[in-house]
């Protein structure tokens, strides 16, 4: 490997680790503060 190989994959980590928290905290914004019930949206769907 070369040398610059483990900075690079500590920045891919450092991103997917911040994705993954924005995403985490949209989805628990739209859940417990805007209530927001996806099982409910999709059982509507479901039901036509």
């Amino acid at each position: 490997m070369s040398d610059d190989s483990a900075p690079t994959r500590r920045t891919l980590y450092l991103w997917a680790l911040g994705l993954n928290v924005v995403a985490w905290g949209g989805y628990l914004v739209l859940t417990k503060v805007m209530g927001i019930d996806f099982e409910s949206i999709r059982q509507a769907r479901l039901a036509g």
